[in-house]
């Protein structure tokens, strides 16, 4: 079954915060780091090292090398999980971070090696299967991240970032048309993240498709976006269009587009 139909079928589910008289820092700790909620997270955190018991330290060393990994440092979380590995640990967010943290830092297949692990003990893992999706496009393993991709889709109630990144997946396939419907589905569910609209417009251009204002665009974030397409034209080969949508950029701005004059500029034309 397609992303798509699944995307139709896909139901979301309320988010519950733990309850605050449970002393069970560990998965309080996680419930906060996959809300986004960090100040709670390494207030807890600072609060177990202060209640810690002597039966707490692997599952105190897994919290803080989640936290390293959600405060994007890569390299202290890729040392921290593969020391928690080879302690002899089988918990499934062990090798899912450590296959997080190598996909960040380039390293695609030590990533997918962890990441398989981690879906084989807990097939439930849907940041598993995203990354192990990222880590098998990185290899051009079209078949085997489209399955993950998929797998991942039906086990998260948040579908945007799998979308986004199966999206990025099918242009890299040269897949435009796919991929511009991808992203148009994603920006039905949040249609004012930036990242989703600059890569759906670049899914338009390379599909060969007009972008079309939206009733948000203000005169500059509108001329960014031409802009951004024009360079996206330029990219592809079709210097017209290219052409097209810099000098629109330069235009109607009601600032100086900088990028878009320079990428003109390069062409030839008069910013």
């Amino acid at each position: 079954m397609s992303v798509l139909l699944l995307l139709a079928a896909a139901v979301a589910s309320p988010v519950v915060d733990a309850p605050a008289s449970v002393l069970d820092y560990g998965r309080l700790i996680d419930d906060a780091i996959d809300g986004g909620r960090m100040i709670q997270a390494e207030a807890m955190l600072s609060q177990w090292r202060a209640d810690a018991q002597p039966q707490d330290g692997a599952a105190m060393e897994i919290a803080q090398a989640r936290m390293a990994l959600a405060r994007r440092q890569d390299a202290e979380a890729a040392t921290r999980f593969a020391a928690i590995s080879q302690a002899g640990s089988t918990d499934c967010r062990v090798d899912e971070g450590l296959g997080i943290a190598h996909m960040r830092l380039g390293r695609a297949e030590q990533a997918a090696q962890a990441l398989r692990r981690a879906v084989e003990r807990c097939a439930d893992r849907w940041r598993a299967w995203n990354a192990l999706g990222i880590a098998y496009d990185a290899a051009k393993n079209w078949a085997l991240s489209a399955a993950a991709y998929e797998k991942a889709f039906q086990l998260t109630d948040k579908p945007v970032q799998i979308l986004n990144n199966y999206g990025l997946s099918l242009m890299a396939q040269g897949q435009a048309e796919k991929a511009a419907a991808i992203f148009a589905r994603a920006q039905e569910m949040t249609p004012d993240d930036p990242r989703i609209i600059a890569n759906g417009d670049a899914a338009q251009v390379m599909a060969g498709r007009d972008i079309e204002r939206r009733p948000a665009d203000d005169a500059n974030g509108w001329a960014k976006r031409l802009g951004d397409a024009g360079k996206v034209a330029l990219n592809i080969g079709d210097t017209a269009r290219a052409r097209a949508y810099l000098s629109r950029a330069v235009t109607v701005s009601e600032s100086y587009q900088a990028d878009a004059a320079a990428a003109l500029a390069g062409m030839g034309g008069t910013p």
